[in-house]
């Protein structure tokens, strides 16, 4: 087959394009200016803020420690309104249940036996209350009034009972309107174990009708059941307001007493 030359123009386009292809499978290579200069490595460290640590003692050291790593339970609380010391009575004999009842029935009586507002915790009663108590002497009262009444001693049963209540209530109310901090339970548990010289006032009198006599022994032991609960009520409100708190219970106390008195 016979050849035919190229053209001078084709030559020098063919010879470019052969060009161009060596050039673009050469690998690319990144010339940096010499202007440049390397990155340096820090030749010492950087600056830092001194931060000065108080030392502390080794006591306070492991107390601390030991406070982190072992928590602690919260405290029981020994006493309060109603709280008083906590006991498991479903473990426990039921003597010993019935003994401390026992003594602490003997314990808040003696306080209304002998009353003094002047001893060094006069609200004790009232923080460790119980209802055992008041609930005998409340009903050796309803018992004596109803069994010596010539009539309607249903009635002056259910009196007894209905006059300790609503004091109470009033006393709860009263106590709390005048800033104080008492419950009904407490109020309750002061009134009736308070309760204890009209319950003798009240058997005292079933012995002798002379009016005089019968009268006497009521004030005595109106003055005496008063005096009985100054220190519990008042240690509940304000000393500005001891007044304010102890009136209702001294009227309280005058119904009970007219009860006494007018029942023959």
């Amino acid at each position: 087959m016979d050849q035919i030359p190229l053209n001078t123009s084709s030559q020098s386009d063919i010879d470019e394009i052969e060009s161009l292809f060596n050039i673009s499978v050469q690998p690319a290579t990144l010339e940096v200016p010499p202007s440049v200069a390397p990155a340096r490595k820090p030749s010492s460290p950087p600056a830092t803020i001194p931060v000065s640590v108080p030392l502390l003692p080794p006591s306070s050291v492991s107390s601390s420690s030991q406070a982190f790593s072992t928590p602690q339970p919260p405290p029981a609380h020994t006493s309060g309104f109603g709280g008083g010391p906590q006991y498991n009575t479903l473990t426990e004999p039921v003597w010993v249940t019935l003994k401390r009842d026992l003594v602490r029935v003997a314990t808040n009586l003696k306080d209304v036996i002998l009353p003094n507002p002047f001893r060094e915790d006069p609200g004790k009663a009232l923080r460790d209350w119980d209802l055992w108590g008041p609930f005998f002497f409340i009903i050796v009262l309803a018992l004596t009034l109803s069994g010596t009444a010539s009539e309607n001693r249903s009635k002056v049963f259910a009196v007894v009972f209905a006059t300790l209540s609503a004091g109470a209530i009033v006393l709860t109310l009263n106590v709390q309107l005048l800033g104080g901090s008492i419950i009904f339970f407490q109020s309750l548990s002061v009134l009736g174990y308070c309760l204890f010289p009209l319950d003798v006032s009240a058997l005292v009198c079933m012995a002798n009708k002379s009016k005089l006599f019968r009268s006497l022994v009521v004030l005595f032991s109106l003055a005496w059941s008063s005096w009985a609960a100054y220190p519990f009520v008042s240690t509940a409100v304000a000393p500005s307001r001891k007044a304010l708190a102890v009136y209702p219970v001294l009227l309280l106390y005058i119904t009970i007493g007219f009860l006494v008195l007018a029942n023959d």
